[in-house]
């Protein structure tokens, strides 16, 4: 079991650097990361292990959250009359994450992996642009050349703002003893911190400007109320300093009709609330609903002009919503919707609320070992906002990587609480 244990150690590891890398071996690694947790459980004691390690409200609003929809699913047709029902499964990656990142060290390494994976994704990405440079200079019409590597676009830029958010909150507040240290720490995320802006703005997805934003201005507050003022005079003096090609399309953050990429998301907004209304409950099964949401755009008049802007073949596509909570709620009703109004609104924001490291920092903030959980306090609570800003304009829930970027999300969480409570009793 040890050799199980230390395998499923590493394992995590390159599961982390995958996030950013590549999908396939996210599919490889995150199955054999699954296949090691459930061998692991045949023994009684790394069932007992689970259960000390693991956050008891966490569990029930996850639990809550995964098994709902299966539920609803069977009594309604059963699981292949609606797609994409193997997405809510994915969720529980979190708990082998839980058992087998249970020290600090390997907490501590595992982030680690995930920063080099998305330093490298950042490096790699810096040079896709360059060698797309004239492509990405010259959009034609509304087809703006998006800049990426291995993941989605728009998957691409969201797990990247949750990385900067952390990139931020460390570089503000994790301090080392030695000034030499602290120095070396601040330089390394400084140009990481700066490198994630760039692509950021070269990706130019307009939910970056969105969800980034209020969540950095959150986390300056909480480090000085004078940067938020510093941080609005360079945005605003930044807009005017960007090239067109990033600035022409940030004018339909407010222009949504004229952008065929934002009025096709009013078009499906309005397409799920008029699903929603029909079949209130529990939802709607996959076909029933293609027919009834082209049998609406058609009534609408607007069928011929989401046809000639979206790739509207596939099931999945005409029933993407692109809002994760009108999707839940086409997909599982206002039953359904519960489970997920009790897990992400519920749960969760309780648990964020319960750590305590920022309001004690008075007493502890010198300390480099309590300074970096404060960073991690800060960091989990704008990451969540941001993930929550992000579900309005994609479906998150249905999103491969996001989910996965979601799992490590509240492993960390889960670690925190338990670090908090640790600290507490001591």
């Amino acid at each position: 079991m040890k050799n199980l244990y230390n395998t499923g150690y590493y394992v995590c590891l390159l599961f982390a650097l995958s996030i950013f890398l590549s999908v396939k071996a996210q599919n490889i690694l995150g199955i054999l990361l699954l296949l090691l947790f459930i061998i692991s459980m045949f023994s009684k004691e790394n069932r007992e292990k689970l259960k000390l390690l693991t956050d008891k409200q966490i569990i029930l609003g996850l639990a809550v959250f995964i098994v709902t929809p299966y539920i609803i699913a069977l009594i309604d047709g059963g699981l292949k009359a609606r797609i994409d029902m193997d997405d809510y499964i994915k969720f529980i990656l979190f708990l082998p994450l839980v058992f087998f990142l249970d020290t600090e060290k390997k907490f501590w390494n595992f982030l680690k992996s995930i920063l080099t994976g998305g330093t490298v994704s950042l490096i790699i990405t810096l040079f896709i642009f360059i060698k797309n440079y004239d492509e990405w200079a010259h959009p034609k019409g509304f087809v703006y050349p998006r800049v990426f590597f291995e993941l989605d676009p728009q998957d691409f830029a969201n797990i990247m703002c949750l990385l900067l958010l952390f990139l931020i909150s460390l570089f503000l507040f994790y301090k080392f003893e030695k000034k030499e240290d602290n120095f070396k720490f601040k330089l390394l995320y400084f140009f990481i911190i700066v490198l994630n802006v760039f692509i950021l703005l070269v990706n130019r997805s307009k939910m970056v400007y969105i969800c980034l934003i209020p969540t950095v201005i959150y986390i300056l507050y909480k480090k000085n109320k004078k940067y938020i003022a510093v941080f609005l005079i360079f945005c605003i003096g930044g807009f005017f300093l960007l090239p067109h090609t990033i600035s022409d399309r940030l004018q339909y953050i407010v222009k949504v009709q004229k952008d065929p990429s934002s009025n096709l998301r009013l078009i499906f907004w309005d397409g799920a609330i008029a699903s929603i209304k029909q079949s209130p409950l529990i939802g709607m099964k996959s076909e029933q609903r293609r027919d009834f949401v082209e049998n609406y755009y058609k009534q609408k008049g607007v069928y011929d002009y989401v046809v000639a802007n979206y790739e509207f073949v596939k099931t999945r596509n005409v029933l993407d919503t692109h809002n994760m909570y009108l999707q839940f709620l086409t997909y599982f009703g206002i039953i359904g919707f519960i489970s997920l109004i009790f897990f992400f609104f519920f749960v969760i924001p309780k648990k964020l609320l319960s750590i305590s490291f920022y309001k004690n920092r008075e007493k502890n903030e010198e300390k480099s070992e309590y300074s970096k959980f404060i960073a991690l306090e800060i960091a989990l609570k704008a990451s969540y906002a941001c993930y929550l800003i992000q579900g309005l304009t994609e479906i998150n829930l249905n999103n491969k990587s996001i989910i996965l970027a979601f799992s490590v999300l509240i492993y960390i969480l889960n670690f925190v609480i338990h670090k908090n409570f640790k600290m507490k009793l001591n």
